[in-house]
């Protein structure tokens, strides 16, 4: 009986050390994922850096260890898809500054999230993100230079088809959302949508050739095979019983390209599992 109370308390021991020591990993050990897209359409070729869900977060003093590793994957472009703020605090300050260096390394796009939406000195942390030196793409779209061609960048603020929006939906997203498709027709795209639930309403049924997106924490708690547990507006685990569909990775239709960022900090006290943070390198290639 003694020997098989001590094996049980030896593998539980294991398995409890196992947990602890991966969401120490994956609380802080930065991880780089790579993709790489087919451009069906022009020339252009470039390398792209993809950032969200800072939430003030900060990897070595001044995010150095962040910054580092951004540059040593020698980015034509950066791509943030917002929260790199966390709403219920003042203090901005980390996430500014990241955006300001990182501008330093390449051009970067940005845009907002729910918590940039929904921050109280929203007027002062738009000044910021745009003194920053970073391009804020608000229902806006951009003509973007990359190794000599050229690409559009659009940044898409909110869902456009929420049913408070009328059946006209002539609300700016919207206006926005058919300028951007008008402008795929001719050049490689890119959009920039902190919500990837944006994706299973309706965006992938539109042409768009790569579309960013944050905002899940890749589920959070990541299961082996599953994916993630947790993702805002996709049927929570607890709600219906099911796993969120759009957590972390690349997913397609059959007119529609999207990559999820597991992105870099958390705003809930749930601590990650399986699911370092993620600086995601995306490789537009011409084959």
């Amino acid at each position: 009986m003694r020997k098989r109370t001590m094996i049980i308390l030896i593998i539980l021991f294991i398995a409890a050390a196992f947990i602890l020591g991966d969401i120490i990993i994956s609380e802080n050990y930065l991880t780089v994922n790579r993709y790489e897209i087919e451009n069906k359409k022009t020339d252009a070729e470039f390398r792209a850096v993809l950032l969200s869900d800072l939430h003030n977060r900060e990897y070595g003093e001044n995010n150095a260890d962040l910054l580092r590793k951004v540059s040593e994957q020698k980015p034509d472009v950066i791509f943030t898809t917002g929260d790199f703020v966390t709403k219920i605090y003042p203090q901005r300050e980390v996430g500014i500054k990241l955006l300001k260096n990182l501008c330093g390394i390449a051009p970067v796009y940005s845009v907002l999230g729910n918590h940039e939406l929904g921050y109280e000195d929203y007027d002062g942390l738009i000044s910021d993100i745009k003194a920053s030196g970073a391009t804020l793409l608000d229902n806006d779209l951009d003509e973007v230079k990359v190794r000599g061609d050229v690409i559009n960048v659009g940044g898409l603020t909110d869902f456009p088809y929420y049913e408070y929006n009328g059946s006209e939906y002539n609300n700016p997203e919207a206006v926005f959302l058919d300028k951007f498709i008008e402008g795929e027709k001719s050049r490689f795209s890119v959009l920039l949508v902190h919500q990837p639930e944006c994706f299973m309403w309706g965006l992938d049924k539109k042409q768009i050739d790569l579309m960013l997106c944050g905002h899940t924490h890749g589920g959070i708690v990541r299961l082996p095979f599953l994916g993630g547990l947790f993702a805002p507006n996709q049927g929570l685990l607890g709600q219906d019983g099911i796993l969120p569909k759009y957590t972390k990775g690349y997913y397609e239709s059959e007119t529609a390209r999207m990559i999820i960022t597991g992105g870099l900090g958390n705003e809930v006290p749930v601590p990650r599992f399986n699911n370092p943070p993620e600086i995601c390198v995306i490789d537009v290639v011409k084959k």
